[in-house]
């Protein structure tokens, strides 16, 4: 008995699409050996994945080669989507296959259970979402009627039974480095072949221009990085090709890509990507719908809290958003980022696809703009627990939770306010993130951010000023022109306020650029200033300590009684103790004094303390460190002193 498929609906029977079929497979390799394996150990395997993963062609590879060995043969069958199915059970479609088309309509099922209970044969069923719960029961009484029978089914999700072994099949991986990956290897193959055919004779079009080999690399990659890596997102991307250059393409996909599509796919659902996201919704349940529509406001991973949060409400109740994520996970709309059944808290992720789909359906229902206010409150709320966590000392936590969410917080903030109290909300949430800017080496994008939100804001509130305080001190450590403006604006709003911590901060940046200026005497007066402004345990911002650390600093080439005496109050200060970042402050003014003094190997041990502190607060953030004066002293500027004193000089 050889291969024989069957379908049920529109384009029964036809071959696959030459694009996806012609090739072979591409970076499925290990897929493959790993399904043959599993089809050689267990008499029902499943291949689930998401949209456009490949799960019938790596099915189809499969069933090829294990085809060989089943003395019955294959049978496959598939249940075509984007039109009304024939009027057929499970049962018939199969024994149709099985005949080459013609069945009785009234075969029932103990018919076909007696067919197969003496037959070696593979028993394929293919995209077997829309009858899933027939499949479920057929497969069950076939397995245990047919001893030799094994079922290899392809699914958004599993059958569910006790003997299934799953594949999970993922995306192609889409790295930016610069070797050419699996997906990008695709989309070149792909490409060139769209492009030979839209410059054929017979079509009388002129050639699209080949990209230089460098850029057409590049430009694969960021196209491949931006569909993720999803197959059929990568080959509608490639067919593209013929009309639009690939950095404009890119461009476009920058901001959608449910438009990405073609007209001759026999699968309805493979004529855009929207429609095989889409034909995922169309079997969810109502309350999964809603949370999938809600959820496209994460454009990074989250947890349950975070979801239950933002999903919540408008007729939806809180406690039915677990059971609709865990849907969504079996589904495979959302991929689950750590392991559900772990001891971490479980976080998901939607990919960019369904993210996409699942914003039109939000803005069709008309709760885009509470979806993301309720988005941006809960992550102002992360922000706030990062900055506390900073402020207590456990400094590696605030900097995972920040880098955890990075993505949703930069949504936040990049999201155009829709009135003032948003513009409020953001710009405190911008300000609690004062330690990721400043010290953990992001501060042009934290100043960019701060100089938007800005005039959208209230300008005479407290946190005004803490704003305009943390614009000029990005912006001094950035060594833009408006620090001094910026800074002059806070100082006002901050006397206004009574914000003695706004107050003395300002102080502490214009002595520390006067200090960098090399105007000594101005910089110890305003860091005098700044060390006894600033209140004990004042927030948003660097603690007194800092001030009279670097004030030892300043005072350390004329004055050395005085910066002994200064780095002594730093060093007593009650931050030191459980504060890695202003320990090596401290650490790093008592090295750079006892260097001043001659006390090189005293200096160089405090030295190497310092940098071990400073490398330990950035390297949780995976960023090189600001190394200006302006800034905090990060790992460069502790560097230049260790070698200072090696060499010798003071």
């Amino acid at each position: 008995m050889g291969v024989r498929v069957r379908g049920q609906g529109e384009g029964a029977g036809r071959p696959e699409r030459s694009g996806r079929g012609a090739g072979g497979l591409i970076g499925r390799s290990a897929e493959l050996a790993a399904l043959r394996r599993m089809l050689a150990q267990s008499r029902l395997v499943t291949v689930v994945g998401g949209a456009g993963v490949g799960k019938s062609l790596l099915a189809e590879h499969a069933a090829a080669a294990v085809g060989s060995s089943m003395a019955d043969g294959v049978v496959r069958v598939r249940w075509w989507d984007g039109a009304p199915p024939r009027r057929r059970t499970v049962a018939q479609t199969v024994t149709a296959a099985m005949d080459g088309g013609s069945a009785d309509a009234s075969a029932p099922v103990a018919e076909l259970v007696a067919r197969l209970r003496p037959l070696r044969m593979l028993l394929v069923l293919d995209d077997f979402d829309p009858v899933r719960g027939e499949c479920v029961r057929l497969v069950r009484e076939l397995l245990d009627a047919a001893p030799e029978l094994r079922v290899l089914a392809t699914g958004r999700h599993p059958l569910g039974l006790g003997q299934e072994a799953v594949l999970r099949l993922g995306p192609l991986e889409a790295a930016d480095t610069d070797t050419v990956g699996p997906a990008v290897t695709l989309f070149l193959e792909r490409l060139h072949a769209a492009r030979r055919r839209a410059s054929s004779p017979s079509r009388g079009r002129t050639p699209v221009p080949e990209d230089r080999t460098a850029d057409e690399l590049r430009l694969a990659r960021d196209i491949c990085r931006l569909v993720e890596g999803v197959p059929l997102a990568v080959e509608l991307a490639a067919a593209q090709a013929a009309r639009h250059p690939l950095a404009r393409l890119a461009g476009m996909l920058e901001s959608t890509q449910g438009w990405l599509g073609v007209a001759d796919a026999p699968l309805r659902r493979h004529r855009s990507l929207r429609a095989a996201v889409g034909a995922g919704y169309e079997l969810c349940g109502t309350v999964e719908r809603t949370v999938w529509a809600r959820l496209s406001v994460f454009p990074g991973g989250f947890d349950e809290d975070a979801a239950v949060y933002v999903c919540s409400g408008g007729g939806l109740e809180p406690e039915d958003v677990p059971a609709a994520l865990a849907r969504l996970v079996l589904a495979s709309v959302l991929e689950p980022v750590r392991d559900p059944g772990g001891v971490l808290t479980p976080r998901y992720r939607m990919p960019a696809a369904a993210r996409g789909f699942g914003a039109e359906r939000l803005r069709s229902a008309g709760e885009t703009a509470a979806a993301v206010s309720r988005h941006l409150h809960w992550y102002g709320q992360i922000a706030s627990t990062a900055h506390h966590l900073w402020s207590t000392g456990t400094h590696k936590r605030a900097v995972v939770l920040v880098r955890d969410e990075e993505a949703n917080l930069r949504a936040a903030l990049d999201r155009e306010p829709s009135g003032g109290d948003e513009a409020s909300t953001s710009l405190a949430l911008a300000v609690d993130l004062w330690f990721w800017w400043a010290v953990c080496g992001h501060a042009e994008e934290g100043r960019v951010v701060l100089c938007r939100l800005l005039p959208m804001a209230r300008s005479d509130t407290r946190v005004c000023g803490q704003a305009l305080w943390l614009s000029g001190w990005l912006a001094a450590c950035t060594g833009s022109p408006e620090a001094a403006e910026l800074l002059g604006q806070a100082w006002r709003v901050a006397v206004l306020a009574g914000d003695d911590a706004t107050v003395g901060r300002v102080s502490h940046v214009l002595g520390a650029l006067a200090l960098e200026a090399g105007r000594t005497e101005e910089a110890i007066d305003r860091l005098r200033e700044a060390a006894e402004t600033i209140p004990v345990h004042a927030e948003h911002g660097p603690p007194a300590t800092v001030s009279w650390a670097l004030l030892a600093v300043a005072q350390a080439g004329g004055r050395p009684a005085d910066a002994w005496r200064s780095v002594r109050r730093a060093s007593t200060g009650p931050e030191p103790r459980h504060d890695l970042w202003t320990r090596s402050m401290t650490q790093y003014a008592q090295a750079f004094v006892d260097h001043s003094r001659g006390r090189r190997s005293r200096a160089w041990r405090r030295a190497r303390k310092a940098l071990a502190g400073a490398v330990g607060v950035v390297g949780a953030a995976e960023v090189p460190a600001v190394a200006a004066m302006a800034g905090p002293p990060g790992a460069e500027l502790i560097h230049r002193l260790i070698a200072d004193i090696e060499a010798g000089g003071r």
